[in-house]
């Protein structure tokens, strides 16, 4: 086989072995957080710029409302139509169980008191960017385009692993 054909052989293998290893590894992780009780979210608005940029994805870890303190970015459920919020704790009524919250790019807080019984969890960790990807992979309209694209994927690194392996079978036959 000549030096340029190994190259590229080379540079085959490593982009697909790379691309499944990259796949299996979001996926394992996606499936490490749903099983520890974190939620994955993106972030839709400038409310809570500069701390979280639309398309942030944050992780939120639920935790009891008696431990949230007044600082913490917090998302809730904002209504029964299930419209999800994530912004920063700026009072605490015990009393009441409910807190009051505001964006960090917003001039006011926000209109309506947040029940406990809202509270999905704490942001415990943000990913710039990463969020907008989340939203293009899960959304349904998308869900038959990206499993065909994971598939295409999955079947050109088995393609390519068979060719390769069929090429070093027939070089060693041709050594012999």
């Amino acid at each position: 086989m000549s030096k340029s054909k190994e190259i590229l052989m080379t540079i085959g293998d490593f982009i697909t072995t790379f691309i499944t290893a990259f796949i299996a590894i979001i996926a394992v992780a996606l499936v490490v957080i749903n099983l520890i009780g974190w939620h994955v979210f993106s972030i839709d608005s400038s409310s809570m710029y500069p701390a979280y940029p639309v398309n942030t994805l944050v992780i939120v870890q639920k935790i009891d409302a008696n431990d949230i303190q007044e600082g913490d970015v917090i998302t809730y459920v904002l209504n029964d139509s299930g419209v999800l919020i994530t912004h920063r704790v700026i009072d605490k009524d015990s009393e009441n169980q409910t807190f009051i919250t505001k964006g960090d790019a917003n001039n006011v807080e926000d209109a309506s008191p947040v029940s406990w019984n809202n509270v999905i969890g704490k942001v415990v960790m943000g990913f710039p960017l990463a969020g907008g990807v989340l939203r293009v992979i899960t959304a349904s309209e998308n869900r038959v385009v990206v499993i065909g694209c994971i598939v295409v994927l999955f079947m050109f690194s088995f393609i390519w692993d068979m060719v390769v392996k069929k090429k070093e079978t027939k070089g060693k036959e041709e050594e012999k």
